[in-house]
């Protein structure tokens, strides 16, 4: 048995000492921890949405809705600041490339289709308004 061990209150002391060591490495631990996990979310959420402009232009539409989703989760789930602006500017160009193939393939139905007009207004109509 060793001589410190004998004194009572230097053992409390040095379990004391043992314990605030223990709670500091444990607490440091947890921070570590959390931080890696978010750095693992925010991996993931690049790894899942990081898709540049010709990515997004050469992408087949179930791909587009797939990856229009998915931000849309992961907006709604991430409390970082910058992770959601950063997810709005990606949901934001998966939105505006959606948005331009549906415009064009309304033109091209119009122009195959020219029989298909829409309604004209009527000049009463247009003094209601």
């Amino acid at each position: 048995m060793a001589t410190w061990a004998e004194d009572k209150d230097l053992i409390h002391n040095a379990l004391s000492e043992i314990q605030k060591v223990s709670n500091k490495v444990i607490d440091l631990s947890d921070t570590l921890t959390e931080k890696l996990g978010l750095q693992q979310k925010q991996q993931q959420v690049n790894q899942v949405t990081n898709t540049k402009e010709k990515d997004i232009k050469k992408a087949p539409v179930a791909e587009l809705n797939k990856t229009y989703l998915k931000l849309q989760n992961d907006l709604q789930q991430t409390t970082n600041q910058a992770q959601k602006n950063q997810l709005k500017n990606q949901l934001n160009d998966v939105h505006q490339e959606i948005s331009n193939r549906t415009q064009k393939q309304l033109k091209d139905f119009a122009k195959q289709n020219p029989e298909v007009k829409q309604p004209e207004k009527k000049e009463a109509q247009q003094i209601r308004r």
